[in-house]
């Protein structure tokens, strides 16, 4: 059992908390998500949220998930494309061709690096970085390997294949690319979200707790799990989303979820968290 107090929850969206109806752009509430965040709030646990998606830009999120009871402080909501433009910024890049709708392009703006559309005309970019989107052709993908073939560096928010929806899965659109970037350039695409630890680095700057004080909840054992064993936190899988109990167990024995659980609901009742803090 995990020894370290916890003192930080770090909840996966899609497939954990909520599921997207893409058609209408709304959430669902998973059974006991809400319980789940007041449970946290009462122990003084600080709750995060931490999508794989880049659907919308984070300022998005926070209104359609509290119109479902999913309420967030302002600040605790990130994406991959968060972490993306954090990292690229401390690695000095300035001018990037972005691959992605505005859950992508927002982040990097907001943080000053200067967005390049996807165009045959784009002229020279120091990096690419894949997102999702719907609104792309020929020129947009022919455009983001050119600039790879003229030596941009290629970085992807998420290369997860699929997402949990209302109506089941939901391509990952970035994830389709870079592997169609990678086939064309010989490239290997560098990821800044799950299950990159990038993210949760992010999350220790921003609340100065370290990841073996947290617990990281989500469906997909090869992403937020992942994720989280490989930074010392403690994990905990659900089964509301894209995997089942067989496949939270059908991975490597040191990259399973520490407890796999078919809902959040009864999460205050799970003994890991009635002991939390004690050995």
């Amino acid at each position: 059992m995990h020894t370290h107090p916890i003192r930080a929850a770090v909840f996966d969206i899609d497939g954990t908390l909520a599921l997207m109806d893409k058609s209408k752009g709304t959430f669902t509430a998973l059974p006991g998500a809400v319980e789940a965040f007041a449970a946290c709030r009462a122990a003084s646990i600080k709750v995060i949220a931490y999508t794989n998606g880049t659907f919308f830009p984070p300022a998005h999120y926070y209104p359609l998930l509290a119109d479902v009871g999913l309420v967030l402080e302002p600040g605790t909501l990130i994406t991959p494309a968060v972490v993306s433009a954090q990292r690229l910024k401390a690695l000095g890049y300035k001018r990037v061709m972005v691959f992605g709708a505005d859950g992508t392009r927002v982040p990097l703006q907001d943080a000053g690096i200067d967005v390049v559309d996807p165009t045959a005309d784009a002229g020279p970019v120091e990096a690419v970085l894949l997102g999702w989107t719907r609104d792309f052709g020929a020129e947009q993908l022919e455009a983001v390997v050119q600039a790879v073939w003229d030596g941009a560096k290629p970085f992807a928010g998420s290369v997860a294949p699929y997402f949990a929806a209302t109506k089941g899965r939901l391509l990952g659109i970035s994830g389709a690319i870079a592997a169609a970037l990678e086939n064309a350039t010989d490239t290997k695409v560098t990821v800044f979200g799950k299950p990159e630890v990038a993210g949760l680095e992010m999350i220790t700057d921003m609340t100065g707790i370290p990841a073996v004080e947290m617990v990281v909840i989500g469906d997909d054992p090869k992403l937020e799990i992942r994720m989280g064993r490989r930074a010392g936190a403690f994990t905990v899988g659900v089964t509301t989303g894209i995997a089942d109990a067989a496949m939270f167990n059908g991975v490597p024995k040191g990259e399973r979820a520490h407890v796999v659980v078919q809902s959040l609901k009864g999460f205050a009742q799970q003994p890991w968290f009635a002991a939390n803090g004690r050995p």
